[in-house]
């Protein structure tokens, strides 16, 4: 149930992302009252994550979420690519981080 959190409270902060940088730049009120009730959402979905989950576990997993969806959400959605080598190493520490924090030794 907590990974099914984690997701929700992601996509929750993608799409607040999403409005309220097209509200910077647009300017359209609508945009910006959808970014806060989609924070409003990610606060109650890490709420759920935390009274069932630790606290870094959570953290690390919404991190690594957020840093790849929001990369595919801005390649996508805004045309943004990774300006340097050193950007792409960095979603491979993310990655690696997930793999290192869900790492269960038999």
């Amino acid at each position: 149930m907590t990974i099914l959190n984690v997701l929700l409270m992601t996509l929750a902060e993608l799409f607040g992302n999403t409005h309220l940088k097209w509200f910077s730049s647009e300017g359209r009120h609508h945009n910006l009252v959808l970014g806060i009730l989609a924070y409003c959402l990610v606060i109650f979905f890490l709420i759920r994550c935390l009274s069932c989950s630790t606290m870094m576990w959570t953290c690390i997993m919404w991190e690594a979420m957020i840093l790849i969806g929001g990369a595919i959400t801005a390649y996508f959605i805004f045309g943004e690519k990774p300006e340097h080598w050193i950007q792409w190493l960095g979603f491979l520490l993310a990655l690696g981080a997930v793999l290192c924090i869900n790492y269960k030794p038999t």
